[in-house]
């Protein structure tokens, strides 16, 4: 699980409610498991299953997934702190990663930051590092969110991001370049469904690796308490 999942599912849009306590419950299904822009299971579709709870800037949450008919699994522990100053939102995160049936464990931690430009558009600068690998990822959105109608929301990014020892201990370099939309309808008080497609164009460290332009998409449920 990247740094880029964590953020993505703590930042789904989701239904106003009252300060205190907050959590989520979470499933999904993507036809590909796409992360730095590789396929990491040869084509094969994943499950993922995960939840969070959340007070004023700090979170916590669990993510587990599993290979649609194969044996890799992936369980993630992550807590997170993300304050708010002004158009400015920081955060910095901590996870705590296991592969099976072979890989072996890692931590990593996640530092960024993004900015709202407009009330359509913001940038965000995401980073990681991964004890196991002993590098680091880079990655630079634009991301634009608008309401379709008072109950669907459409999320586009484009994001370019750089390896730096993290996805490739061989290369370094510009990795990949991804374009993503998401759809999603909040259907009641407290539950969405989304839909997302993503195209993946490999950059020099991705080819270097055998890897290739990847396109996928996903579907998900979230439900807000």
């Amino acid at each position: 699980m990247s740094l880029r999942v964590i953020v993505t599912l703590l930042s789904l849009p989701a239904p106003l409610f009252a300060a205190g306590l907050q959590g989520s419950l979470q499933t999904q299904w993507q036809s590909q498991y796409i992360s730095e822009g590789r396929d990491n299971l040869d084509g094969s579709s994943l499950y993922s299953v995960g939840g969070d709870l959340v007070m004023a800037d700090i979170a916590a949450g669990v993510w587990q997934a599993w290979e649609a008919g194969g044996d890799y699994r992936e369980n993630t522990l992550y807590a997170e702190y993300a304050p708010y100053f002004g158009e400015w939102n920081p955060y910095l995160n901590v996870s705590y990663l296991q592969f099976h049936p072979q890989d072996p464990d890692d931590v990593e931690v996640g530092i960024g930051v993004s900015r709202r430009l407009t009330t359509l558009i913001r940038l965000a600068l995401d980073s990681t590092w991964s004890k196991q690998a002993s590098g680091r990822f880079y990655a630079l959105s634009a991301i634009a969110e608008t309401p379709l109608w008072e109950t669907v929301i459409v999320d586009l990014r484009l994001t370019q991001t750089y390896d730096d020892g993290y996805a490739s201990e061989a290369n370094d370099g510009l990795n990949n370049l991804e374009a993503g939309l998401q759809l999603t309808w909040n259907a009641i008080e407290g539950l969405s469904f989304y839909a997302g497609w993503q195209h993946s164009w490999a950059g020099e460290d991705v080819r270097r690796d055998g890897g290739q332009d990847e396109s996928w998409g996903q579907i998900g449920v979230m439900g807000y308490f």
